[in-house]
């Protein structure tokens, strides 16, 4: 160990840097960027506990290598910033919410009407993703102004804020969230089951993508989407439970940041 102990840590690094370049010359988009930093974040960690390891097995003769020192302090930022991050998401994945007790949302709905609710949301839902970017001419929809009647355009994005370039096979309010009383609903979590051309391409496959809204019953505009999104997966299961991790754990971790089952959240104009 004491002969390819250096050796090792050299290996990785040099095996690290092959991956990055790879990814830099093969990647696509965006893709690239985000794969050379986990990159280097997996290199960092592995010459990180491979030198500790070296260390503890033989300190007097490794402790006189002025390399391993040098890529140990290289290396410790990234590896302890992943372990800092590994172990605050496993503590997340062990409890229920971040939400503070005397915060949680507790209000009782009856069973029927929840469902009721879910029900008449989901086809709500459904009606507002019909309005498609209508491009035909003669689809155009009627506008009265003026006196007179134009042919113009709906779009989407003015009934509900949900992306019209993929196909929607079906609307699954996931979960309700009610005001004070518990006669409004407030609030929810929506899963849409897609068809999305780019998965197995070109063949394309169903795929699961869930968010976060806020409800105004009044409004011309009754939903806005909230900015944290999960995607990618292949079962509603798995989708409602990224989901929840994200509005009622992880959300609520963030400094200022509150997770949709906190009654200040709730009872805020908080987006």
């Amino acid at each position: 160990m004491k002969k390819y102990g250096i050796k090792i840590l050299y290996g990785i690094l040099l095996i690290g840097i092959v991956i990055s370049i790879f990814h830099a010359l093969n990647d696509s988009g965006g893709s690239a960027f985000g794969n050379i930093i986990e990159t280097f974040i997996y290199t960092s960690l592995l010459i990180f506990i491979t030198s500790i390891a070296l260390l503890i097995l033989s300190f007097k003769y490794f402790s006189k290598k002025v390399a391993i020192w040098i890529l140990l302090l290289l290396s410790i930022p990234l590896a302890i910033k992943y372990i800092s991050y590994s172990v605050n998401e496993l503590y997340l994945e062990m409890i229920d919410t971040t939400t503070p007790k005397e915060f949680v949302y507790e209000v009782e709905v009856d069973s029927n009407s929840y469902h009721k609710d879910k029900a008449r949301l989901q086809k709500q839902i459904d009606s507002l993703i019909k309005i498609e970017v209508i491009v035909k001419p003669a689809e155009l929809a009627p506008r009265y102004f003026g006196g007179q009647f134009y042919k113009d355009t709906l779009k989407r994005d003015w009934a509900i804020d949900l992306s019209f370039s993929l196909e929607y096979k079906q609307t699954i309010v996931d979960t309700l969230f009610y005001n004070e009383n518990g006669n409004e609903v407030v609030a929810g979590l929506l899963i849409n089951k897609v068809f999305n051309e780019y998965i197995d391409y070109p063949n394309g496959g169903i795929e699961f993508i869930g968010r976060g809204f806020r409800y105004y019953k009044d409004k011309i505009k009754p939903f806005v989407m909230l900015s944290n999104s999960v995607s990618g997966h292949k079962t509603y299961s798995s989708c409602s439970d990224r989901l929840r991790y994200y509005y009622f754990k992880k959300i609520g971790s963030y400094e200022n940041k509150l997770n949709m089952n906190d009654t200040r959240f709730l009872n805020s104009s908080e987006q």
